[in-house]
C-alpha cells in the first residue's frame, strides 16, 4: 500500500533521480528534492491533500507504528520501502491543509580516498589547533562593526555569517518584529523552520518553509525540535525559550544547524544566559549537569545576544574571545 501511493503522488519518480539525497513536501501539490546541487522545486498535481494524509497513514503503517497519525499522534518517523527514512508532521503539528514529509535517501556511491583527492574535495580543507582562541578575520570585522557602531551592518553580517542569535527582552519590547527582519536577510533558497505555539512568524521571501506548532497539554517544543532535526532544516526559528526544551535547543546548534534565532525572556543582556541556564535545568539531562558546564556550553553556543526595551535595540553583547577561548579549553 505504502509503495502503491509513492507512486500514485508521484513522489516515487523523484526519489528515484539520479543523485538524490532529499526528498521534501511542505505542503501539497509541489515537492521539493536536493541532488546534491541545493533544493530544487516541482509541482506534483496528483500530490493532493488527501492523498498526503493516504500516504502518510500508509508509511506508519508499513512501519509498523503502534499509533495512527493523526490529531493524537501528529508526529512521526518512518522507513520507506526501499528503506528511506522519513519523518512526517500533520496537523496540528502543521498549519492546517499542510502536511510536512522529509526523506534522506542514502547513497549508494562509493569512493576511494583517491577519488576524494582527484575531485578536489580535499582543497578547502584549513587546519584547525584546538590551543588556538585567536579570532577569526569574520570574528575581528564584527567585533570592529561593533565598536564603530555600526549595528546594521553587524546584524547583517552577524546572520550571514550564520551566527546564533539570542533576542532578549520582555513582553511587547519588539523581539518578535525584529526576528522577522533578521529572518528576510537569510538567502532565499534557504530551507527555513519555524516552531511557535500561535503562527505568527510568516516567511513570505522563502518559498521552502515549515511552519510546527505546539500548544499547552499537547505537542512540546522539545519534540517539535527533535522532530525539525530529522527534516532537513537550514536555519530553525524557535518562537520563545520558556521551558525544559532550552537544553534540546542548545543540542542542536551544536549538531550542524548553525545560524538560528530564538528570544527569551530576561531584564538585559548579562542576565540572559543565567536565564536560559535556570530553563536548562529543568529538562531531565539539564538536572544532571553541573551550573558551570551550563554556563560554558551556553557562551559557546550562542554567539550574539541582542536586547529590546520598548522596540528599541538598546544592548548588543558578543564576546567571540570568550567562546574562543572556551572552545581551545582555555576557561
Amino acid at each position: 500500500m505504502a509503495r502503491d501511493w509513492l507512486k500514485q503522488t508521484g513522489l516515487q519518480t523523484i526519489l528515484d533521480l539520479e543523485g538524490i539525497t532529499e526528498v521534501a513536501v511542505n505542503e501539497p501539490l509541489r515537492v521539493w528534492f536536493d541532488r546534491g546541487n541545493g533544493w530544487e522545486t516541482q509541482e506534483m498535481p496528483n500530490l493532493t491533500l488527501q492523498s498526503c494524509l493516504a500516504l502518510a497513514k500508509s508509511l506508519c503503517v508499513f512501519a509498523g507504528l503502534t499509533k495512527p497519525i493523526g490529531i493524537e499522534n501528529p508526529l512521526a518517523s518512518v522507513i520507506l520501502p526501499d528503506g528511506e527514512r522519513g519523518q512526517i508532521a500533520v496537523p496540528p503539528a502543521t498549519l492546517q491543509g499542510h502536511i510536512s514529509m522529509t526523506f534522506r535517501k542514502p547513497s549508494l556511491a562509493r569512493f576511494s580516498l583517491e577519488d576524494y583527492e582527484k575531485t578536489g574535495r580535499f582543497s578547502r580543507c584549513k587546519e584547525i589547533i584546538a590551543q588556538d582562541d585567536a579570532l577569526t578575520e569574520q570574528q575581528t570585522a564584527l567585533l570592529e562593526f561593533k565598536k564603530k557602531g555600526d549595528y546594521l551592518t553587524f546584524i547583517r553580517e552577524a546572520v550571514k555569517m550564520n551566527m546564533n542569535i539570542l533576542l532578549v527582552g520582555g513582553t511587547g519590547s519588539g523581539k518578535t518584529t525584529f526576528m522577522k527582519a533578521l529572518v528576510d536577510c537569510y538567502p532565499l533558497e534557504k530551507r527555513l523552520f519555524t516552531i511557535e505555539d500561535v503562527h505568527e512568524l510568516g516567511l513570505p521571501l522563502h518559498a521552502n518553509h515549515v511552519h510546527l506548532l505546539y500548544k499547552q497539554g499537547g505537542l512540546t517544543p522539545k519534540q517539535l525540535i527533535e522532530a525539525c532535526m530529522r527534516m532537513k532544516p537550514d536555519h530553525v526559528l524557535l518562537a520563545e525559550l520558556r521551558g525544559d526544551e532550552a537544553w534540546g535547543y542548545i543540542e542542536m546548534l551544536n549538531t550542524g544547524h548553525q545560524g538560528s534565532i530564538t528570544t527569551i525572556h530576561a531584564n538585559d543582556c548579562l542576565s540572559a544566559p543565567a536565564r536560559l541556564a535556570t530553563l536548562i535545568k529543568q529538562s531531565e539531562v539539564g538536572r544532571t549537569l553541573d551550573h558551570e558546564l551550563i554556563m560554558r556550553t551556553i557562551t559557546s553556543s550562542i554567539d550574539v545576544i541582542a536586547f529590546f526595551n520598548g522596540t528599541y535595540l538598546t544592548e548588543l553583547m558578543y564576546e567571540p574571545h570568550r567562546k574562543n577561548a572556551i572552545l581551545a579549553g582555555k576557561i
